[in-house]
């Protein structure tokens, strides 16, 4: 699917998942899923993370470092 939504494939591999979501139910519900996620995961870098979580995510990092 990925391939799909990327435009990746050849016309005829189109096509052929064209038709197959016109009837797959199930195959559309993941399609939607799909797009969803990469859009969601397109926006991540625009969150900036807390600072406290910063600051817990350091402390966690430095501890396994020390542990080593």
């Amino acid at each position: 699917m990925s391939e799909f939504l990327g435009r990746d494939l050849g016309p005829v591999d189109v096509a052929r998942i064209t038709l197959h979501l016109a009837t797959c139910a199930p195959c559309r519900a993941y399609l939607r899923t799909l797009r969803r996620t990469i859009q969601i995961a397109g926006r991540a870098g625009d969150v900036e993370m807390p600072e406290e979580m910063k600051r817990r995510l350091r402390a966690v990092l430095s501890a396994q470092t020390r542990g080593r």
